[in-house]
């Protein structure tokens, strides 16, 4: 909604004799989040909070519709114009610097409080300061109308599909309802492409007609896609937004929401450690990479580990952990500079490193992961696709043509999927985990039953007897069947403690980890 469009034709500010500060004329654009009162008619709603002081959501449903309300501090006409005298003199005094880039907001603070003064705000009572501040904060080290999306922890996703179309978000906690609707819609097609820009240089790329598609992440790492102007949709500028978690779901939190079983989890941290190949396979938003992720973190503490993605998702808490990032640029041919996920992996394979990650794995960089694992690097990665049929096809066709022949190198497949049982919210689960045997040849290991919602097998003794991996895991190691089944019995042991516990956030599930590690060596 713009904010003119709720003021009162012909409303005159009260403030504006004070200090000379006069009616600049012709209101800007400044989409304001206020709920008309046609949104609430009808509406069930489910739930309502706030995101920040001021900023509140109203969640609810309207024939079967979800919606997402955002409602801002209410402006009057003699508060827009002090914003605007605000927003003026910051452009006016304000130079870009690199201690600008290092920390906006307190370069932006350092400013404030003489811009306040030369423009009077602080004779305006304190409510009133802190609502124009508000404004001025959100437009200017914030993401604009944006801002009370990307600040509310409990979205995982913003899409803008064009210009005149509502933006719509998904909720972590009602992705029964699919994507909510909300009340921002943005129909000036300039504003949508300045939109577009803003963030996209936020990210440190550049877009324009001649490159008119990025993919890139912001400061804060939240993912960004974006389309410019009309140059490959009819609808205008686009923008897709994934949010990056600031605080990383655990092992324990999947255990906890029965997406996978400790069993599970102590069989693949005996793989890992035993440097084999694990693929996480799955649908986009099923949950791929936040698997990856709290699987990664069980690796031993003092190894090195590299992880390679295009934009960078993962966080683990190795002191040798060394992220990698490619490089795209804007030039073509001989002389192009870009750097590719396929160069970094060739790259890692010269630094000695104990594991390799791969964020997500689509072309040439599938054949040099492989090669690692045939070097005997440990590796892990994930890879579109929907079971071990579509892998194997993906993999061997183009443009990635991995041999056939070369499929056995991958130790372990994992196929997670968002699922909707009958009558109840969608769930992510692990539904599959095999041993490769060949490309058209594989064991399972674990398996979903969706009536019982279980993982099986439920014991170690079941679990050693289907698994080909442990067995070459205890010859390795001079272990027998009992010794392995020990060892298995004490990693899951310690997990169960920890769901028993309740011992969920990242730094606490590091800080046990790292203590079972000192205990090991130890004894």
């Amino acid at each position: 909604m713009k904010l003119r469009s709720i003021l009162k034709p012909g409303l005159k500010a009260r403030d504006s004799g004070r200090r000379g500060l006069q009616d600049p004329g012709p209101r800007p654009l400044l989409y304001y989040g206020g709920i008309d009162p046609s949104a609430l008619a009808g509406l069930e709603v489910i739930e309502a909070y706030e995101v920040e002081e001021g900023v509140k959501v109203t969640i609810g449903v309207r024939e079967g519709t979800g919606y997402y309300l955002v409602e801002e501090p209410p402006l009057t006409h003699g508060d827009l114009l002090y914003y605007e005298s605000l927003i003026k003199l910051l452009k006016s005094v304000v130079r870009p610097s690199e201690e600008m880039l290092r920390d906006p907001v307190g370069y932006f603070e350092s400013y404030i409080d003489g811009v306040i003064e030369e423009c009077g705000l602080g004779t305006l009572p304190k409510e009133v300061r802190e609502k124009i501040m508000y404004y001025v904060k959100r437009d200017t080290i914030g993401y604009g109308p944006l801002n009370p999306l990307i600040r509310d922890p409990r979205i995982e996703d913003i899409s803008i599909e064009g210009v005149g179309r509502p933006v719509r978000v998904f909720h972590r906690d009602y992705n029964d309802l699919d994507w909510l609707t909300t009340n921002l819609k943005f129909d000036d097609e300039r504003f949508v492409d300045h939109l577009v820009i803003k963030l996209v240089h936020l990210s440190g790329k550049h877009v324009s007609t001649a490159f008119p598609i990025v993919d890139a992440a912001l400061p804060e790492k939240h993912r960004i896609t974006v389309t410019y102007s009309r140059e490959v949709t009819p609808f205008g500028s686009s923008i897709t937004i994934r949010k990056f978690r600031e605080e990383p779901l655990t092992i324990c939190h999947l255990m906890k929401w029965k997406t996978i079983s400790p069993l599970m989890a102590a069989y693949w941290w005996l793989l890992l450690e035993h440097k084999m190949f694990l693929m996480i396979v799955g649908p986009m938003a099923s949950g791929k990479t936040t698997l990856l992720n709290a699987i990664a973190t069980l690796l031993k503490p003092n190894w090195k580990v590299v992880s390679i993605e295009d934009n960078q998702e993962l966080r683990l808490p190795h002191v040798g952990w060394k992220p990698l990032v490619a490089r795209h640029t804007y030039t073509f041919g001989e002389t192009s500079t870009e750097i590719k996920l396929f160069d970094l992996v060739k790259l890692s394979l010269r630094e000695r490193a104990d594991f390799i990650i791969v964020g997500e794995v689509r072309g040439e960089e599938a054949y040099a992961l492989v090669q690692a694992a045939a070097s005997g690097h440990g590796c892990a990665c994930t890879f579109h696709g929907d079971g071990f049929e579509t892998m194997v096809q993906r993999l061997t066709s183009p443009p990635i043509n991995v041999s056939e022949s070369f499929i056995p190198l991958i130790t372990n497949v994992v196929v997670v999927k968002r699922l909707s049982p009958l009558g109840s919210r969608p769930v992510r689960r692990v539904v599959e985990v095999s041993e490769v045997i060949s490309a058209r040849e594989r064991r399972e290991v674990f398996t979903w039953d969706p009536q019982l919602d279980v993982h099986l097998p439920l014991t170690i003794e079941e679990l050693v007897d289907r698994s080909m991996a442990l067995s070459r895991i205890a010859n390795m190691a001079g272990w027998s069947f009992n010794q392995l089944k020990s060892e298995l019995k004490r990693r899951e042991g310690f997990l169960k403690r920890l769901l028993r516990d309740d011992v969920l956030s990242y730094n606490d599930v590091v800080a046990e980890l790292r203590s079972f590690y000192v205990e090991a060596s130890i004894t």
